[in-house]
């Protein structure tokens, strides 16, 4: 499946109901926090998993930002290993505006 191909939010949206997607929005922020709270310590077999699924996550949210980073992300780990303190950083500063945008989103 393609970028163009993919489903967003909205047709989401229509396919599971407003209720479900907040109840799917609740958890992946919940697993996105717990996941990146401390991903720079985490071995490197482990951050790239996390990102992989964080990406999945995003694309369902429309969370392009996001999912890119999550997969330069997963890239990185794969060719140079574990990423650094100030990835994470980078990584935590696109998922908080990204979580403002889905919430500007959802509230619609």
């Amino acid at each position: 499946m393609t970028k163009n191909d993919a489903l967003n939010m909205d047709e989401y949206r229509q396919i599971f109901g407003s209720e479900k997607m907040r109840k799917l929005w609740q958890e992946f922020m919940n697993e996105a926090k717990t996941y990146l709270e401390y991903i720079e310590d985490a071995e490197a077999e482990k951050q790239q998993i996390r990102f992989h699924n964080l990406r999945a996550y995003a694309l369902v949210f429309d969370m392009n930002d996001f999912a890119d980073i999550c997969t330069q992300m997963e890239e990185k780990i794969l060719s140079l290993g574990p990423i650094s303190s100030s990835d994470a950083i980078k990584v935590r500063s696109i998922l908080k505006k990204s979580i403002i945008e889905v919430e500007q989103k959802l509230a619609g």
